[in-house]
């Protein structure tokens, strides 16, 4: 059978199988959790209720009673029908991006909401113009979640592990009693920044075991939290600890496993981006570029590489080009929104097998911020340009958001407690093993068909960049250097330091005291380092080469 190719549905020169101008074929449409995860966690400076308010036309308190996606101008859009609560009044909310099919694209920041969602809308527009959100993803705040918790069966529930990657297929062991011997409608949930996954969505998840005292379950991409086990009695037990995330891999748009493919995008192994003329033809911007860029290079062997010409094309998918780009006033980012990474996904269908790739790629940060180009500490009232630019890249790199403090991938580039860490000018361990994860599937898959190949991994000495990441973390009070060989030198405050391997199984406790724990005889691999004070609790994840 000859490969079917969905892409060029949205190229200039799509043919007659859809309207491009019309939206008479929007239909009823479900965001996938794809979407819902990254955009509940968006990358943005928090707005006040008061700024929001007064950045919108109108505030209301409504439900989500549909949702359409569509095309026009050649684009993929969607939209979501609010009803309020307090009267009659329908208003059409128009979005950007969406998913039609097997194709469609991607916005980090937009207001992705499924039927039932019900809370308060920030809009800008107006019913005879049409409704907009008026400051991005931050245009909905959902009601107050009803505290769960409470009553919940915690005895002897305990997990195989600490630390997880979602969607990187890992198993997950839970241990207990009382889970009954088949699982019939019972199912294991996972935070997902909004609330846990629904009934009807964990009923999918990958169960190898099921039984009266064990559960096996293939984590999918969530945030760190406790699991929940439903039992199909309808009992609900919940995990003693929580479990942490490290990473999130992009999936499948309508499954939370399988993958959103980084390939061979450019023809020669690697995706090309082109730097828009704003950034290019400033030496202090297209640096802080390049530096950015070598530095995941380096660290993972992604095969990203930047054109050696500007560009003059912006943000707009579809335009051929993967772009990194400052807003302009014609297409602003949505108020508070720091910055985005657009991406054009489409499939390529072979028989029975469906395969997903990641297409265009653009990338735009909000050109109304006061950014400090520099290295280290950003200068009082600036925005460290690196930073936010490696969380974007961090998204090109198929990476999803976490919730744990201190990760590249933290929703909040600017604001606290992201100051903690923004003086960082290279991708944290974590992400670091998530890019790799991406970078290994990219350049390993056996699917052959649309013209889809396998990236090429890169290969780069990361000597340089080494001695910045260690100059760095120390002065940032963490222990380093990361990745480690015979030693792990640890910060000079007062604090507990417990050595460990992934599994958690103990292997050295210290205090503070101690300057550095000897690190010679242990084996190549990944470690976890637990640091215990008066104050803090928190686990660093680092890596003997």
């Amino acid at each position: 059978m000859a490969p079917s190719l969905r892409f060029v549905l949205l190229s200039s020169f799509a043919p007659l199988l859809f309207s491009p101008t019309s939206k008479a074929q929007s239909r009823q449409h479900t965001f996938p959790t794809h979407y819902i995860l990254h955009t509940l966690h968006a990358d943005i400076l928090p707005l006040s209720r008061l700024e929001k308010q007064a950045l919108a036309d109108t505030v209301i308190e409504g439900e989500v009673i549909a949702t359409q996606s569509y095309w026009k101008d050649n684009r993929i859009a969607s939209s979501l029908t609010i009803k309020s609560n307090t009267d009659t009044s329908v208003y059409d909310v128009r979005l950007i991006g969406g998913a039609f099919d097997d194709i469609g694209s991607f916005y980090t920041g937009e207001m992705y909401l499924n039927t039932g969602a019900m809370g308060s809308f920030y809009l800008r527009g107006s019913q005879v113009e049409g409704w907009n959100p008026a400051c991005g993803v931050q245009s909905y705040e959902p009601h107050q979640r009803r505290a769960l918790a409470m009553g919940f069966n915690r005895n002897m529930v305990e997990l195989s592990m600490d630390w997880a990657a979602g969607n990187g297929m890992e198993l997950l062991t839970i241990t207990g009693s009382g889970f009954g011997n088949t699982q019939g409608n019972g199912y294991v949930t996972f935070e997902t920044g909004n609330g846990y996954y629904n009934a009807d969505d964990a009923a999918n998840f990958n169960y190898p075991e099921w039984s009266n005292t064990s559960i096996t379950i293939e984590v999918p991409q969530a945030q760190s939290n406790r699991v929940r086990v439903v039992t199909n009695d309808g009992n609900t037990f919940e995990s003693n600890d929580s479990l942490h995330i490290r990473y999130n891999l992009d999936s499948e748009p309508f499954s939370p496993y399988g993958y959103t493919h980084l390939y061979n995008n450019n023809g020669a192994g690697n995706y090309l981006f082109h730097v828009n003329e704003s950034i290019f033809n400033v030496p202090e911007r297209l640096e802080a570029v390049q530096r950015t860029l070598d530095d995941f290079v380096c660290k993972t062997g992604v095969n990203f590489q930047l054109n050696d010409m500007p560009t003059s094309l912006g943000w707009d998918l579809g335009d051929g080009q993967n772009t990194i780009t400052f807003d302009t006033p014609e297409n602003p980012l949505a108020p508070g929104t720091v910055g985005y990474c657009n991406t054009l996904w489409w499939s390529c269908i072979l028989g029975d097998i469906t395969f997903y790739v990641a297409g265009e790629i653009d990338i735009v940060l909000n050109s109304n911020f006061d950014y400090d180009y520099s290295t280290g500490w950003p200068e009082t009232g600036q925005t460290k340009f690196t930073y936010v630019l490696m969380h974007e890249m961090g998204h090109a790199m198929r990476l999803g958001h976490v919730n744990e403090w201190g990760e590249s991938m933290y929703p909040t580039v600017t604001d606290w407690p992201s100051q903690n860490w923004h003086v960082r000018d290279t991708i944290s361990t974590n992400d670091r093993l998530g890019v790799s994860h991406a970078v290994d599937i990219a350049s390993t898959f056996t699917f052959n068909a649309c013209g889809i190949s396998t990236m090429h991994p890169l290969e780069i000495d990361c000597e340089t960049e080494a001695a910045l990441t260690e100059s760095t973390e120390a002065t940032a009070q963490v222990p380093y250097p990361n990745p480690f060989n015979n030693f792990i030198a640890l910060p000079s405050a007062e604090a507990i330091w417990t050595l460990m391997d992934v599994n958690g199984s103990l292997i050295k406790r210290t205090s503070s005291k101690c300057s550095r724990i000897e690190t010679e005889r242990l084996p190549k691999g990944s470690y976890l380092l637990r640091r215990t004070d008066n104050y803090v609790s928190r686990t660093y994840r680092l890596i003997k080469d």
